[in-house]
């Protein structure tokens, strides 16, 4: 009778213990192409966990959950799930409600939208490179030892070349970069922490706003509509 009782109050003790932090993500998973994950092609419909990591090659995965909301990892990326957040290592994801993680920085969508839908927000980092898209709801994006950007619903954050070379780069060399872009001021057009503010009204805004060359142009709207808003997905 005292085992019985001690293994009670232990399962007790565990279920409050994982009940207080949270509910563990797990969300069903639409497909389309060839979508892995944990290295095992992901049959349409499957479950996604906590912990799984999802690799797209032409491929798309919409996951939805009913505590976490809808979440795409669209071609070419890479990402994991993990309990509170989805972190990407390369390429797009879109998310409804989850907190998007990538190369130190946290992306979270900011309550709803205007209109009063969830919020819609879309995160790309390719070859390092950071952009953040707020179709609906404000996002907020974070990281240690550097002043919050708030990016209001309509709008995209394209992360400065400079501050992406900076993060790259061992602490000493950044800090002394940095000094150096302090004294020359800020940089023409909106700016924020190290990112370039513009409008989502179109998607050639986004080389007109950063002003680059003809060629790096196209990479530039291409990423834009990497970042659309929800496009042709699996429902």
């Amino acid at each position: 009778m005292r085992t019985l009782s001690i293994t009670m109050v232990v399962m007790l003790v565990f279920s409050t213990t994982v009940w207080a932090a949270g509910p563990v993500f797990a969300g069903n998973a639409r497909t389309s192409g060839v979508v892995l994950t944990n290295s095992i092609q992901l049959p349409d419909g499957g479950t996604i966990h906590g912990g799984d990591s999802i690799t797209t090659g032409k491929g798309l995965a919409v996951i939805t959950s009913a505590s976490h909301g809808r979440v795409e990892v669209r071609a070419d990326s890479l990402a994991r799930f993990t309990a509170g957040s989805v972190e990407l290592e390369r390429g797009v994801v879109a998310s409804s409600r989850l907190t998007v993680e990538t190369a130190g920085y946290t992306i979270v969508p900011q309550g709803t939208a205007r209109n009063g839908e969830d919020a819609w927000f879309a995160v790309a980092n390719r070859q390092g490179r950071l952009m953040v898209a707020a179709h609906r709801g404000t996002v907020l994006i974070a990281a240690a030892g550097a002043p919050p950007v708030v990016l209001p619903e309509g709008s995209y954050a394209e992360q400065d070349s400079t501050s992406a070379q900076q993060d790259a780069q061992p602490p000493a060399q950044a800090e002394e970069k940095d000094k150096g872009r302090k004294k020359k001021g800020a940089a023409a057009g909106a700016a924020s922490g190290g990112w370039t503010i513009g409008s989502l009204s179109h998607a050639a805004s986004v080389a007109l706003v950063v002003g680059v060359g003809a060629g790096v142009a196209a990479a530039s709207v291409g990423a834009a509509v990497a970042l659309s808003d929800e496009g042709p997905s699996p429902k």
